[in-house]
C-alpha cells in the first residue's frame, strides 16, 4: 500500500483539517454538528478507499495464485491429454488386432469342421476299403464307388495332387495283388 497517504482525521468536531476546500474564516461561521457529519463523512469515506485498496490487493494475490496455479496445472494437462491420445491409439490398434484375431479364429474353427468331415469320409471309406469288396452285392459296390467319387471331389482332398498320385483301387484283381505284395513285405527284420 505504498503511494497511499492517510491522513488522520481528529474526532473533535471544531476542527477541520487545513486544505479541504474551506477557508479559516468559514470554519466559525459553520455550525459544530455539520463540522461533525463532515468530518465523519470524510472518514467514512477514507475507511471505504482503503477497503476498495484492500480488496483489490487481495484479489491482485488471489490472480497470481491462480496463474501460478495454471502454470503448474497446465503441462499435466497436456501431458494427460498425449497419454489419453496414445491410448486410445493403442486402444484402437488393439480392437483391430482382436477383429483380424477373431477372423482368424473363425477361420480356423471353420477349416476344423472341414477337416472333421474330411476325417469321418476318409473313416467311413477306410472301413469300406478294408471290407471285401467281392463278398458285398452289385448295390453295395455301387455305392462304394459312389463314395469314393464324393471324397475324390471333396475340397482337400486331392490337394497333394500335383506331386503324386496314389491310384485308387477300384478292381478287386489289383487289390489282391497289392494285397498280396504288402503281405510279403512283413518279413521279420534280421538285426
Amino acid at each position: 500500500m505504498s503511494g497511499i497517504k492517510i491522513r488522520e482525521v481528529n474526532d473533535n468536531a471544531d476542527q477541520v483539517p487545513h486544505g479541504e476546500g474551506q477557508t479559516v474564516g468559514s470554519d466559525m461561521a459553520m455550525d459544530p454538528k455539520k463540522l461533525k457529519r463532515i468530518a465523519a463523512s470524510r472518514k467514512y469515506s477514507r475507511r471505504y478507499r482503503l477497503k476498495q485498496l484492500q480488496y483489490i490487493a487481495q484479489l491482485e494475490t488471489g490472480v497470481r495464485a491462480l496463474q501460478a496455479q495454471v502454470a503448474v496445472t497446465y503441462p499435466r494437462i497436456k501431458y494427460a491429454k498425449t497419454q489419453n491420445s496414445l491410448l486410445r491409439a493403442e486402444n484402437s490398434s488393439m480392437k483391430k488386432k482382436l477383429y483380424d484375431l477373431s477372423n482368424k479364429l473363425m477361420m480356423k474353427e471353420a477349416e476344423y469342421h472341414e477337416l472333421k468331415k474330411q476325417k469321418a469320409a476318409l473313416k467311413q471309406l477306410s472301413v469300406l476299403y478294408q471290407s471285401p469288396i467281392a463278398d458285398t452285392s452289385e448295390a453295395e459296390q455301387q455305392s462304394f464307388r459312389q463314395l469314393v467319387n464324393i471324397a475324390r471331389d471333396h475340397s482337400g482332398f486331392n490337394q497333394f495332387a500335383g506331386e503324386a498320385r496314389v491310384p485308387m483301387m477300384q478292381d478287386p484283381d489289383l487289390e489282391n495283388q497289392f494285397g498280396s505284395d504288402v503281405n510279403n513285405e512283413k518279413t521279420p527284420n534280421p538285426m
